[in-house]
C-alpha cells in the first residue's frame, strides 16, 4: 500500500480527575480504501494514565480488523463515518474515562 501522508502527535494533559493522561495519535492516509481502512486511513490513537498504563483508551484498525476501540478490557467496533467523527468519538471516550481536559503539561 502506498502511503500518501502521515500525522503523528504526542501530548500530555492533566484531567479534571487529577490524572496525567498521555495521548498519542498516529494517522496514515493510504492510497487505497478497504473495509478495514475506511476512506484510506490507518490509525492508532491511544490515551493512557501515566501512573497506571493499563488504564487506557485505544482506537485502531489494522489488516483484517475494521475500526474499533478498547476501553476497560472490551473491544467495540464502530462505524467509520469520517475522520472527524472518529476523532470526536475518541475524545468523547477519553473524557468518559478520565474526565475533562484541564491543561496541557509541558
Amino acid at each position: 500500500m502506498e502511503v500518501l501522508t502521515k500525522y503523528h502527535r504526542r501530548d500530555e494533559f492533566r484531567m479534571s480527575s487529577g490524572k496525567k493522561i498521555f495521548i498519542e495519535v498516529k494517522l496514515v492516509k493510504l492510497s487505497i480504501a478497504k473495509p478495514e481502512f475506511p476512506q484510506g486511513y490507518k490509525f492508532s490513537w491511544i490515551a493512557f494514565n501515566r501512573d497506571h498504563p493499563n488504564e487506557r483508551v485505544l482506537f485502531d484498525n489494522h489488516r483484517g480488523k475494521k475500526p474499533h476501540y478498547h476501553v476497560n478490557g472490551k473491544q467495540v467496533f464502530f462505524t467509520w463515518k469520517s475522520r472527524q467523527h472518529a476523532e470526536q468519538l475518541f475524545y468523547q471516550k477519553i473524557i468518559e474515562k478520565f474526565g475533562h481536559f484541564q491543561l496541557k503539561i509541558s
